[in-house]
């Protein structure tokens, strides 16, 4: 890894060297201001297109729920229905059994017995109507709720894609304001920035390679203290008794079991983190499209749920929301291949982090997804999703 990033490195230095010469007469300022204007839109725009995208995630869930809430609807419009045909024609029965009066009914009666059982059969459909009125009524009442929700429901979805809309013309014209600042560039202009990029890329990554070695000496130091006292400790353990030099056998072998569990699991997560590189890795090249997350496109959010996905974890739909909840916060110093990075501030962006200060991550609509350096953008903050 650290032989394949020298390479690199000298190969930028040598582009850079290469075009010293062909971008000597670019003016220096213009070129400086193209980049801050750049960022300046690239930030913009990614903001823009994480409204894009959780205005998006508010659409497909409106959608999903009034659709579900039309088919509620049409099934409780139809047991209303039901109901009020079977009131109606208990009512045709009870006028029909009104029309003769209870006093006629005691007179004409062969018994009281016949009375008091024909009585008996009224009161039992008169009950029975009461109930299924009152079920009725409660039916409606919820209907109508149903009917309210659904129109609610409704409106919201309409400003939703109405948002989009507004949300995706604004998002258009950021990415041709930054395609016009490119374009007023001369060409010998447009190679010095792409030096002055290239130049910032091999910074970056020389510093991440320094960081990445004191991490390492770091470590190192850390283990030969362990080794000591570990050591210290045997010692002092031989001294003692043949029963609690047993037990401290005993207890040996069971914190041996607890360590083989914990690195067994830290090097699962660290597999499932390559295997998500690997994915996302495979990308490379693919078109940016806002609010999808592959297989064909991706938006920067996007490319990290597919990448995860296909490791079996489900990330939420935004940076934003990536950002809040995703796995559990790291610093920049500490950053392993695998760990999601954020910028700007209120987080607008994500790439996935693959060592060397470099990261993949789908850029913008010019751009697509891509490798590139963490300077190119304002640094946020770091999440670790497995490991």
């Amino acid at each position: 890894m650290r032989k394949a990033r020298l390479t690199l490195t000298a190969v930028l230095a040598s582009a850079t060297l290469a075009t010293t010469s062909v971008v000597a007469s670019a003016d220096p300022d213009t070129v400086e201001e193209a980049r801050r204007q750049l960022e300046r839109i690239h930030q913009e725009a990614s903001s823009l297109d994480q409204e894009i995208i959780e205005a998006n995630d508010r659409v497909q869930k409106a959608e999903k729920r009034l659709k579900q809430l039309q088919g509620d609807l049409k099934d409780q419009e139809a047991k209303v229905t039901k109901l009020g045909s079977e009131i109606g024609d208990l009512a045709t029965f009870q006028m029909r059994s009104d029309s003769v009066s209870l006093t006629t009914q005691l007179l004409t009666s062969s018994s009281s017995d016949n009375f008091l059982s024909g009585l008996g059969v009224i009161q039992s459909e008169t009950d029975r109507s009461n109930a299924q009125l009152q079920q009725l009524q409660l039916d409606e009442a919820k209907l109508t709720t149903m009917r309210e929700d659904a129109a609610k429901t409704e409106k919201q979805l309409k400003q939703d894609r109405d948002a989009k809309v507004k949300l995706a013309k604004q998002f258009d014209q950021k990415e041709n304001e930054a395609q016009g600042v490119y374009n007023r560039l001369s060409a010998e202009e447009r190679q010095r920035l792409a030096a002055l990029e290239a130049q910032r890329a091999a910074e970056a990554e020389a510093a991440a390679a320094r960081e990445e070695r004191d991490n390492q000496s770091n470590t190192a130091s850390r283990d030969r203290s362990n080794n000591s006292n570990s050591n210290n400790s045997n010692s002092s353990n031989n001294s003692n008794s043949s029963s609690n030099s047993n037990s401290n056998n005993n207890n040996n072998s069971n914190a041996t079991d607890d360590t083989s569990s914990s690195d067994s699991s830290s090097s699962a997560g660290s597999g499932r983190a390559q295997r998500a590189i690997a994915v996302a890795m495979a990308q490379v090249g693919k078109p940016y499209v806002w609010g999808t997350s592959g297989p064909r496109t991706f938006d920067c959010s996007g490319l990290m749920i597919y990448a995860y996905k296909s490791v079996g974890i489900s990330l939420p739909r935004s940076s934003r929301a990536q950002a809040a909840s995703a796995g559990r916060s790291v610093s920049r110093s500490e950053l392993q291949p695998g760990d999601l990075v954020f910028f700007y501030s209120p987080v607008s962006h994500v790439g996935m982090y693959i060592g060397g200060g470099k990261i993949v991550h789908a850029s913008n609509p010019r751009t697509g997804v891509k490798v590139a350096s963490m300077s190119g953008m304002r640094y946020n903050s770091a999440r670790r999703v497995v490991g």
